[in-house]
C-alpha cells in the first residue's frame, strides 16, 4: 500500500514520483477549472488533489488558481465580461508579481 507524503515532510524532499511532479496547467485546464470554480464547486489540484484557491491581483485585474497544499499554480489570467479567459504568458505574469 502506497502512502502519500505531505509536501512539507522533509523526508520527501527531492521525491520525483508521479504524485509529486509539478503539473503545468494548460489554458484548457484553467478554463475548465475556472468555469467550475465560478459555479461554486471546489476545484482540485491535478498534482495532489487538494483544493485550489483563487489568488487575485487587483492592480493588474488578473487571477490565478493556486493549490492550498503544494503551491502548484496556473499562470495569471484575465476574464472578459463574456466570461472568456485569457492566460498571460510567463513574461506578463512576472510583471504582475512585481
Amino acid at each position: 500500500m502506497s502512502e502519500k507524503r505531505s509536501p512539507n515532510d522533509p523526508d520527501s524532499a527531492g521525491d520525483t514520483s508521479p504524485g509529486t511532479v509539478p503539473h503545468a496547467l494548460s489554458e484548457a485546464d484553467v478554463t475548465k477549472l475556472w468555469e467550475r470554480f465560478k459555479s461554486g464547486f471546489v476545484v482540485r489540484c491535478p498534482r495532489d488533489d487538494a483544493p485550489l484557491a483563487l489568488a487575485v491581483d487587483g492592480a493588474a485585474k488578473s487571477y490565478r488558481l493556486v493549490c492550498t497544499r503544494c503551491g502548484n499554480s496556473s499562470l495569471w489570467f484575465e476574464t472578459s465580461s463574456a466570461g472568456a479567459i485569457q492566460v498571460r504568458n510567463s513574461e506578463e505574469g512576472s510583471q504582475a508579481d512585481d
